[in-house]
């Protein structure tokens, strides 16, 4: 009986000891399983009226000098407090999803800001240009605002835009602009040209593997694992003067064609169709829905083509690196699984025209 009591109390001594030396928690203790620590579950990030807005409809910004701002409030559309109507408004009436635009203001009258929303929607945005922003012409004052259409935008809408005189701070009666949703095809690489008025201004880009996608070569149908994916530019807008007012352009590469690389932006004032006016352009680039990041230039990229601007000038605009493609466009379209775009009448004349400039740049 001593000796099994003995060995009863070594055996506690010595499990009390091992207990204390290895400080075990609770639920590591010998001859249990350990409980799994729970993953704690991410604060999702709220989403504010503005997102919402600018998604389903537009946002501002990317304008052309440097120093402007805009700001959103989520309230009704302010009352004019004049009987002045703001004129002298012009903006292209037709618009992409995710594209841009420009709204142009010529007036004699000197604003210091702007609000601008969709008539019947609660919420507007206020742009406050800078003074390098406002130029002036023949005596008035000259405003370019522009507009990033949402990636959710998808329908009309009636556009509206007041103006605050600096003078007085009166609030101008809204012009009213019935913007027209155009549609447009999408994929996991978007890029989108907008120019502010109509001029046969186009939209190029080169894939890291060299392909050129631009209005001679629009791209096409290609069959990859039995299913049929469509690349390439969507809209030539104005071809060879050929006005349709569209004034955007778009490429769009969905995510079984995209390659790894650099991929190159070129935009290219192809016929200037009315050299008495200039043309503020702009340019964007989205991955996945978002904003890439540009290794050169910048995105969004935005320049002004002056009074007389010639044709022809092949602007590198930005440079961007995608590192999860998985595609090589030049292995993949081959006669037997690729089918390209075919030209309309106006791309066949564009052709065409093409081809003389190119003879005659041989000859001089």
């Amino acid at each position: 009986m001593k000796k099994q009591i003995f060995t009863l109390c070594t055996l506690g001594l010595s499990l009390a000891l091992l207990t204390a030396c290895h400080n075990f928690d609770a639920d590591e203790m010998p001859g249990t399983t350990p409980t799994p620590t729970p993953t704690p579950t991410p604060t999702p990030t709220p989403t504010t009226a503005a997102t919402t807005y600018s998604t389903s409809f537009f946002s501002l910004g990317g304008g052309t000098g440097s120093g402007s701002s805009s700001t959103f409030t989520d309230a009704s559309f302010p009352a004019s407090t004049s009987s002045a109507t703001l004129t002298g408004v012009t903006m292209n009436n037709q618009a992409l999803q995710g594209g841009m635009n420009f709204i142009s203001i010529v007036s004699p009258v000197q604003y210091s800001k702007f609000y601008i929303g969709v008539d019947g929607q609660k919420g507007y945005w206020t742009y406050t240009p800078s003074a390098s922003e406002v130029t002036q012409q023949g005596g008035n004052y000259v405003y370019n605002i522009p507009v990033n259409y949402g990636t959710g935008y998808n329908q009309d809408i009636d556009m509206v835009v007041s103006g605050v005189e600096q003078s007085t701070g009166n609030v101008t009666k809204p012009h009213k602009t019935k913007v027209t949703y155009v549609t447009s095809l999408s994929g996991d690489l978007n890029i989108n040209l907008t120019f502010s008025n109509a001029k046969d201004v186009d939209l190029h880009l080169y894939t890291p593997s060299g392909r050129h996608i631009f209005w001679d070569d629009r791209g096409g149908t290609v069959t990859v694992n039995g299913k049929n994916y469509s690349f390439g530019l969507d809209h030539d807008s104005n071809a060879g003067c050929q006005i349709d007012n569209l004034n955007n352009e778009n490429i769009y590469i969905p995510a079984e064609l995209i390659e790894k690389g650099t991929y190159r932006v070129v935009v290219d004032m192809y016929e200037n169709c009315n050299p008495s006016v200039s043309t503020n352009w702009s340019a964007v680039a989205r991955y996945k829905g978002n904003v890439i990041a540009a290794s050169t230039g910048a995105n969004p990229a935005n320049g002004v083509y002056p009074v007389g601007a010639g044709s022809g000038d092949m602007t590198t605009v930005m440079e961007f690196y995608i590192a999860d493609g998985t595609a090589t466009l030049s292995t993949l379209l081959t006669p037997e699984r690729f089918v390209p775009a075919v030209r309309t009448d106006v791309g066949e004349m564009k052709h065409e025209d093409f081809l003389l400039r190119q003879e005659m740049k041989q000859y001089k």
